[in-house]
């Protein structure tokens, strides 16, 4: 069973005065994450004032620091969102990231433009694909894509906040991914309050989970996580109970 760290995503120093920002920031939050039991990491390298960026000469130094921290796999996200919506200009900083020191994977968002030639990209430089699903909708969209047989793995990311909402979108979303024939495993995980509830409903379906300070900065009793490994940990003990 997969544990896979989300480190940073788009959470703030306001939000969490430790979410790692910095290469060497990410790369102390990963090894204290693997010792926990994260197996895998997902990161949102940042830019010199902290804004999230697909620069190369950002997101290489931070894989490559995580990766010689951890020596785990190491993916990062293309979020439409990082290049103010510019398509041509995400695969041309998708494109250098070409070679040794290359992500093992990125996160494609299904509800997002540009899909198929973002795909063929990574395949061409030898990265994997995280299929982000985020509703049926976006199922849909994966089950009548071209790459569809290309992934490593669903990324399931409901993004209700209230739990038996985030829950229910979800099994939804994996039930149409079942009736539409797309059997990669699961990453599930959820956002803020919703979290725990989602990944409980994960491991009761037998998927792999996410967690990290991208989804929430609070453990499940409510009382705040002192960091990634923090929250890897309660992941852990709620993935393997004594």
């Amino acid at each position: 069973m997969l544990i896979q760290a989300a480190l940073n995503g788009g959470t703030t120093r306001k939000a969490h005065p430790g979410v790692p920002l910095t290469p060497a920031e990410l790369a102390a939050e990963a090894a204290a994450a693997k010792l926990a039991g994260a197996g895998a990491f997902h990161l949102h390298p940042r830019d010199a004032t902290g804004a999230q960026t697909l620069a190369p000469e950002h997101v290489l130094p931070a894989v490559a620091a995580v990766r010689a921290a951890t020596g785990l796999p190491v993916g990062v996200t293309t979020g439409i969102w990082t290049v103010a919506g510019d398509v041509r200009r995400r695969l041309d900083l998708v494109a250098g990231w070409a070679g040794d020191g290359r992500p093992d994977y990125a996160s494609i968002n299904m509800n997002e433009p540009g899909l198929e030639d973002l795909a063929d990209l990574l395949t061409s430089i030898g990265i994997g694909i995280e299929a982000g699903v985020w509703a049926p909708a976006d199922a849909r969209v994966l089950g009548a894509s071209g790459f569809r047989d290309r992934i490593g793995w669903v990324l399931m990311e409901p993004e209700e906040r209230v739990p038996a909402a985030a829950v229910a979108t979800a099994a939804a979303a994996a039930a149409e991914l079942a009736r539409l024939g797309v059997t990669a495993r699961q990453v599930r995980h959820g956002y803020d309050q919703a979290t725990w509830e989602v990944l409980s409903a994960a491991l009761a379906d037998g998927q792999d989970i996410r967690i990290g300070l991208e989804d929430t900065t609070v453990l499940p009793d409510g009382s705040p996580a002192a960091g990634n490994a923090d929250l890897v940990a309660a992941a852990a003990r709620l993935a393997r109970p004594a």
